[in-house]
């Protein structure tokens, strides 16, 4: 039903009037619309402050009703519309409004204000979302959070550019929508719609390779190094800026040098051995260190600059500086020797780089940055993604890249090369089942070629043997921009280089004559076919052109087995689908065909194989498979010969059968198929190939003894009907083969890893394809590339093996690799080109996804797998948990209520796969059931009731979830996580919450040991650093004692539970306070007023401090001690003590239960007597820095005595206007007469005829009142010559808790639907002038609460001249054991400080001596006491921080501007500075400057640093200064003389 405008809309003039005859008169119910249905509205625009929503009167289209999914567009044709679900009717208030629309919805889809829109009711399964991208910037968005935020959009209407609001903040803007695998504007969210999320802000790593290859010239003339500085880095950073990136981005310079024999004493240092014997060192170089540039020029000249100098520096200049620090000879000339050689590209660094970038990033829970997610690993090469590595390192690496969720973008900067890419070469065991029952049916990976056999990177079996592994985590791209070459589909680009030519002079053109190029080697006649090449005889003719057509198709043509090769779809890990490419399916595929057409053109068959004829009884799939291979050792350097005349005859059978379509293989261009194609899970038909790329050997064949001689080898054929070769690749997947007489086009090779009960024993080899199989110029069918959908086959699960060869590009992939690859399934809603370059992932890396689709077979789960359980009962009386919001009991039902106890249960259990998806785990889905195919994938095993674990009926039903969305609805169905190589299972059943993990048995990985040189950012050259690259993985991880936590039973965090912690500094600025006056008026001196800003400090924290339900009684308020020693000496201040102990006590402020008294009742001399008794007001000797303050007490402790004593006075608010009154009345007054009384660390005194001298607490008197009254603090320096051997052994350390430690609760106005908590660890004494600290730790809670309560706080305490920083958790001279590329920059002294005689005499007590220059030094630059190194507190003394968990080796300065940290070394050594990169543009404690730089004023300070310290004659005048101010030594008395 379509009206026209005219029906639709009321005629200008007056409305017809709502007469009682017309309100009376009754309405015919209209029709409801069909799907298709149209009407043309009046829209308006409103802002989103009167609704967020779509506002539509019904009355003006009969038939809406709600829950009808509408689309609006604008009039014209072509205009994108958006769509909305028509909500419950509510009379509009306006009548003549017909349809109103958000206005930031108008400005997307270009409606206005008083126009008409085109209005449809639309079928909502066509707009329901598959994918939604969200992009994010300058927050750390958690996993757990990223669930919420999906599930909170579940049912609404989205479109393209909207921003999400989360937790009362907008948290992301959607990117992209893809519904059906295609770009919409705009669509509806349902439960199974899946996220992917893409960070502006993450942490970039981009490693270099320095080897050979880089200076030599591309085709196009320029030099491989001018292509990474000239184009591809301009090109990134262009799209970063382009973005709106704020990337922190570190750029290293890897190399790799190789010495002979002879160079070996020359070349000392971190000298290491290959495999193959040869010695190497390796070199990185940091050009940039986790910085965040705007600018980019100046980093590009740097890094052109280092190319430069490379060379040089690891050649020469290296090892000669080596040779004049070991003392081996002056800097002579004969010292000076150009050692060493750079290696090739294959033979670089890449894992070991790769290992060193995981090592930060695996912990990345320490020191959190709420600024940044993700982390991105780019490696630019001029290799051809082709390396030789070790088996050992390659495992740990994956297993690292799997656990971290991460993937490798490999940047090759060469031409693509005619072997697959990339490929790893490793040597090692063939894979044998273990006796223990290793390997078999249910453990594929026994038996694959890397996780199969010992990981020994040394073996001299004979069984060892070189494999070909192409890793699914690496997504290699190909920069191949001409520079002066404009690119033409017809031009001829030659892949083979030709030194000779390439050095021509441009005179020198009659050389090319006597260069020769030999034709191929004559071949094996065989069938009698023709060859147009030279076949050895004196007469040659060359080949007619029919005869190279023919020669062509011979050798590209299909084989008889499969009449056709069906499409593949083409993924990588790493992105989507480039935006730029918006073209058809069928335009690119001719344009890519004709790219890739010369290459496929010239490339030659490396490998022969004697085909079987081809299988058609119906009993080929258990026919034997014979194969034949000769094995390289290398990808491109094998012997080559064309046994062409089997696939000439073959060709010719396949050409004369009807229905069979050739069509082209862009396998070279195509990205590995296991990102796509085992997805799926579908029937599929047994197919048998006679010929694999390289099939299983005989057990003693390896690629050392197979000759390459002019005839192909043939290997032993082997016959195994119940256990046939299958041709493992560990690249590629096979493509979905159509049988002769199937009408659906639908089937697919080898049955998917899910099937109940293992395998078939009558499965045989996959069929691979490669462009040898494809004739080159049939492109009739290859825009069809994209119809069809395989299945995984479970390749390498079967017992027999085969390796991959690289020359050949294969179709089928491993089960083992396919199923761990599948991690990254759900980041890719559209197929991707293998080799092209992947701009959103390397300009917003994708954070790893929420769900999965893959869970091992029966079969594998009962082998492959080690079962632990454990359960606990759900009690809500016992459960006191701060992780989860508590339901609340109704009156009506009591705590054992079942309703309640499954609230209860949910709630836990949301709160356990909160912390699971945090530590890299992600939710199992069911696979979406494809068209005919049985309903049997997904099935959780029932095999294993008979074992210890008696499970339930549900456990054997098909997972329920589609999406994240539905995950813990209810407690009904378990729920399902699943990581690498762990699945969780979480149940809820008979009042008690069941855990069970399945963990795979998995070789041990076996830490490595690793030695090289980095050369740091600010360093001078390059240092020895070594490193031990393990696996952190989380089959030890306590999460029992997790759950507990979860669920409230525990209350700890402890180490093992990688908790995210991050530590903050209060320091007080440079700038004074903006504000000096205090509430009640009065003028207070910076230092009185930072105070103030501390106080209020702990007023946030006290307001904030999380409260059980069950909690009666308040804790009392935090409170910090102020002194002014510095921490080592606080520790010896026994009134500071004694104020410590009554805080840990649970403080002065608990009311006495029998408090009759009432101050209004009493007298000023009753009241000053009160204060003198023995509960009343301490009174005693106070010291604030020089001054002294004998028989004075504290304006806090005074209203904390009156709070306790006294009925009539209830709260502190109450004291101090009691304290104004008695202070006014004359009772008492300001020690210095600066100030009314103030409820703080102020110091009054009696006056008058009410001060009474308190008594001498010794016979003879008391340090603290006669002599020089100062506090007996010993110095510094006696407490560091007080070595540990002076004390007895049996003497107890006196034990010191400086900290406190509570739950607060970071989410105050309920925004969250989570408990949001946090641990919150605090100094308790705090000098006003150096730093206060205190760290926060926390598990799943939502990241943008707890920065917005660090922008309150900070705030707060701005104004009262503080800043907060967050700084290290670490003392920053063990930065490198994090972070290996991050480094302290030394500052050297060049003239060590003076020693002064009587030192100690001379200063005040509790002066540092021992490091008393170096602190004034660092004072004078504006640094203040960080934490003092743990051999300058009293050895008698155990000190302890909650939050510490190392002592600090020496003592840590931070500048007040949070920009650097500095570190005492002593003497000559002087200082370690370090850039506080913690403190990025945007971050904590910038808020009040837009244009503030951390880095750059770092830098700043660090040069005036450094030459200040290294100028002899400015540091001789700074010693002579700083000893001028000291004291006099004190003259010795005259000896007494009786």
């Amino acid at each position: 039903m379509s009206n026209s405008r005219a029906e639709s809309q009321p005629a200008y003039g007056r409305r017809r009037s709502n007469t009682a005859q017309s309100l009376l008169r009754p309405m015919p119910p209209a029709t409801p619309l069909k799907i298709g249905d149209s009407q043309v509205l009046n829209s308006w625009v409103h802002d989103l402050r009167d609704s967020t929503n779509v506002i539509f009167n019904q009355s003006w289209w009969p038939g809406v009703r709600e829950g009808d999914m509408l689309s609006v567009s604008a009039g014209y044709s072509g205009a994108e519309a958006f769509v909305f679900i028509v909500p419950r009717d509510e009379d509009c208030a306006k009548p003549q409004l017909q349809i109103s629309i958000p206005k930031p919805v108008a400005e997307a889809f270009k409606l206005k204000n008083n126009s008409d829109v085109y209005v449809t009711k639309v079928d909502p399964a066509n707009y329901s979302a598959d994918f939604v991208e969200f992009i994010f910037q300058d927050q750390y968005l958690g996993r757990s959070d990223m669930w919420r935020l999906g599930e909170q959009l579940v049912g609404q209407c989205v479109y393209t550019d909207q921003e999400v609001a989360f937790v009362g903040g907008i948290a992301a803007k959607i990117q992209t929508i893809y519904v059906g695998g295609k770009k919409v504007p705009a669509a509806c969210v349902t439960s199974a719609t899946k996220s992917i999320f893409r960070s502006l802000s993450a942490k970039v790593t981009i490693f270099i390779q320095v080897c050979r290859e880089l200076w030599e010239f591309a085709g196009d003339g320029e030099r491989y190094n001018e292509k990474i500085v000239h184009s591809f880095l301009p090109a990134l950073f262009a799209k970063w800026r382009e973005a709106n990136t704020n990337h922190t981005v570190t750029i290293v310079l890897i190399s790799r040098v190789y010495y002979d024999a002879t160079e070996i004493d020359y070349a000392a240092g971190p000298l290491r051995r290959d495999e193959r014997g040869a010695w190497y060192k390796d070199f990185f170089k940091v050009i940039t260190d986790l910085e965040v540039i705007h600018e980019w020029k100046p980093t590009l000249v740097s890094l052109k600059d280092s190319f430069w100098d490379f060379q040089r520096d690891i050649l020469l200049t290296h090892h000669y500086h080596r040779a004049s620090q070991d003392g081996t000879g002056g800097p002579g000339t004969e010292q000076v020797r150009l050692v060493g050689r750079l290696s090739f590209a294959h033979d670089g660094p890449i894992l070991e780089a790769l290992n060193i970038g995981l090592n930060p990033t695996e912990t990345h829970y320490i020191d959190r940055s709420l600024s940044l997610t993700g982390s991105a690993t780019i490696v630019i090469s001029p290799g051809t993604g082709y390396y030789r590595v070790s088996k050992q390192l390659l495992r740990l690496t994956t297993t690292r890249m799997l656990d971290q969720g991460f993937g490798l973008d490999l940047i090759c900067l060469a031409k693509h090369p005619l072997h697959q890419s990339p490929i790893f070469s490793f040597s090692g065991p063939e894979p044998e089942r273990a006796k223990d029952g290793y390997g078999g049916v249910g453990q594929p990976r026994a038996m694959d070629p890397l996780w199969g056999g010992d990981d020994e990177s040394a073996h001299t079996s004979a069984n060892t043997r070189t494999f070909w592994w192409e890793p699914f985590w690496v997504s290699v791209a190909f920069w191949d921009k001409q520079m002066d070459l404009p690119f033409r589909e017809d031009r001829f680009i030659a892949r083979a280089k030709m030194h000779e030519i390439q050095m021509l002079g441009l005179l020198e053109h009659d050389v090319i004559s006597s260069i020769e190029v030999p034709f191929l080697p004559p071949h094996s006649q065989v069938e009698g076919g023709n060859s147009p090449v030279w076949d050895g005889e004196a007469t040659w003719r060359p080949p007619t052109k029919a005869e190279a057509d023919q020669f062509d198709l011979d050798i590209f043509a299909l084989k008889p087995e499969s009449k056709s090769t069906a499409p593949r779809d083409a993924w990588s890990w790493s992105s989507q689908l480039l935006p730029s490419v918006q073209r058809t399916v069928e335009k690119r595929a001719s344009l890519r065909y004709s790219r890739t057409a010369p290459k496929i053109e010239e490339e030659s068959p490396r490998h022969i194989h004697i085909e079987l004829p081809a299988e058609k009884s119906p009993t080929h799939a258990v026919a034997p498979s014979m194969s034949v291979s000769t094995l390289s050792s290398s990808p491109s350097q094998s012997s080559i010969r064309s046994a062409r005349s089997t696939r000439s005859s073959a060709s010719k059978k396949e050409r004369s059968e009807p229905g069979s379509t050739s069509r082209p293989s862009m396998a070279s261009k195509l990205a590995p198929s296991w990102l796509f194609n085992p997805f799926r899970s579908t029937p599929s038909e047994p197919q048998t190939t006679s010929v694999s790329a390289s099939a299983s050997s005989s057990p003693g064949s390896s690629s050392s003894n197979l000759p390459s001689a002019a005839t192909p080898a043939l290997t032993r054929i082997q016959p195994s009907p119940s256990k046939p070769t299958v041709a493992q690749s560990s690249s590629r997947t096979p493509m979905p083969i159509k049988p002769k007489n199937s009408p659906t086009n639908r089937h697919s090779v080898g049955r998917t890893s899910e099937d109940e009960g293992g395998i078939a024993p009558h499965r045989s080899s996959i069929i691979r394809r490669s462009p040898i199989n494809t004739p080159p110029r049939d492109e009739s069918s290859f825009g069809k590339r994209r119809s069809t959908i395989s299945s995984a086959p479970l390749s390498s699960s079967l017992p027999g093996l085969s390796t991959t060869n690289p020359s050949r590009l294969d179709w089928s992939v491993s089960y083992a690799q396919s199923s761990l690859a599948r991690r990254w399934e759900h980041i890719f809603p559209q197929p991707l080109w293998k080799h092209d370059i992947k701009w959103p992932s390397i300009v917003t890396p994708g954070c790893l996804p929420l769900t999965v689709e893959h869970f091992p077979s029966a079969a594998e789960l009962d082998t492959s797998y080690d079962v632990f359980s454990y359960d606990f009962v759900l009690d809500p009386g016992e459960m006191h948990s701060f992780m989860v919001k508590h339901p609340t009991p109704s009156p009506r039902r009591g705590a054992g209520d079942e309703t309640l106890r499954r609230e209860w249960a949910l709630a836990v259990m949301r709160g356990m796969a909160a912390v699971r998806l945090a530590q890299g785990f992600q939710f199992v889905l069911k696979v979406p059931r494809m068209t005919g195919a049985p309903d049997e994938h997904q099935r959780i095993p029932s095999s294993r009731r008979s074992k210890a674990f008696a499970l339930e009926d549900d456990f054997t039903q098909p997972l329920k979830p589609a999406g994240a969305a539905e995950v813990l609805r209810s407690t009904v169905d378990p729920v399902y996580l699943s990581m690498s190589n762990e699945i969780h299972r979480i149940s809820y059943t008979d009042e008690a919450i069941q855990v069970r993990r399945y963990v795979r048995r998995m070789p041990l990985t076996r830490p490595f040991k690793y030695e090289c040189l980095i050369w740091p950012k600010l360093g001078g050259g390059y240092t020895e650093q070594s490193l031990t690259f393990t696996s952190h993985g989380l089959e030890n991880y306590g999460w029992n004692s997790l759950d507990m936590l979860v669920a409230g039973y525990e209350h700890q965090f402890n180490e093992s539970l990688r908790y995210w912690r991050t530590r903050f500094v209060v320091i007080p600025t440079t700038e004074p306070p903006s504000s000096n006056i205090e509430a009640t008026g009065e003028q207070l001196n910076d230092e009185e007023t930072r105070m103030l800003g501390i106080e209020k400090l702990a007023e946030q924290f006290t307001k904030l401090r999380w409260k059980s339900p069950d909690e009666k009684n308040a804790p009392p308020p935090v409170r910090f001690l102020p002194t002014t020693l510095n921490p080592a000496a606080s520790v010896l201040d026994e009134a500071l003590l004694e104020q410590l102990d009554q805080i840990h006590a649970d403080g002065p402020l608990r009311k006495k239960m029998k408090s009759e008294r009432e101050i209004g009742d009493m007298s000023l001399a009753a009241i000053a007597k009160a204060m003198r008794a023995e509960d009343g007001v301490r009174i005693k000797h106070n010291q604030w820095h020089r001054n002294q303050y004998p028989d004075s007490f504290t304006g806090h402790d005074f209203v904390s005595w009156l709070v306790r004593e006294f009925r009539d006075v209830s709260s502190r608010a109450q004291g101090t206007e009691w304290g104004i009154k008695l202070e006014a009345q004359g009772l008492f007054e300001h020690c210095r007469g600066y100030h009314a009384f103030l409820d703080g660390h102020y110091f009054y005194r009696l006056k008058g005829d009410y001060a009474v001298p308190s008594t001498p607490r010794g016979w003879f008197g008391s340090r603290r009142i006669m002599g020089d009254a100062r506090p007996s603090i010993p110095s510094s320096a006696s407490v560091v010559n007080a070595t540990p051997r002076n004390i007895s052994p049996r003497q107890i350390k006196k034990r010191l808790i400086l900290s406190q430690s509570m739950v607060i609760d970071i989410d105050p106005s309920k925004r969250s639907d989570q408990a949001e908590s946090v641990i919150l660890h605090h100094d308790i004494i705090h000098n006003p002038g150096t730093v206060f600290h205190f760290e926060l730790h926390w598990i799943g809670s939502t990241a943008r609460c707890i920065e917005d309560l660090l922008r309150l706080w900070n705030r707060t305490i701005e104004r009262y001249g503080l800043k907060l920083v967050e700084a290290y958790v670490t003392q920053i001279s063990d930065i490198r054991e994090r972070n290996a590329f991050q480094s302290c920059f030394p500052l050297r002294l060049a003239i060590a400080p003076p020693t002064v005689p009587d030192f100690e005499k001379r200063v005040p007590l509790g002066t540092n001596t021992a490091q008393y220059f170096e602190y004034a030094l660092l004072r004078r630059f504006n640094f203040i006491v960080d934490i003092e190194a743990a051999d300058l507190y009293p050895p008698n003394v155990d000190v302890i921080y909650s939050y510490r968990r190392s002592p600090f080796k020496y003592s840590q300065f931070v500048h007040r501007s949070g920009v650097a940290f500095v570190q005492i070394l002593g003497g000559e050594k002087g200082f370690l500075f370090l850039t506080n990169r913690l403190m990025g543009p945007g971050r904590m404690g910038t808020t009040h400057k837009t244009n503030h730089r951390p880095a750059v004023e770092a830098d700043k300070i660090r040069i005036e640093l450094t030459q200040f310290c290294s100028d002899e004659n400015v540091l001789r005048k700074f010693y002579e200064e700083e000893m001028a101010l000291l004291a006099p030594a004190p003259e010795e008395p005259p000896p007494l003389t009786i």
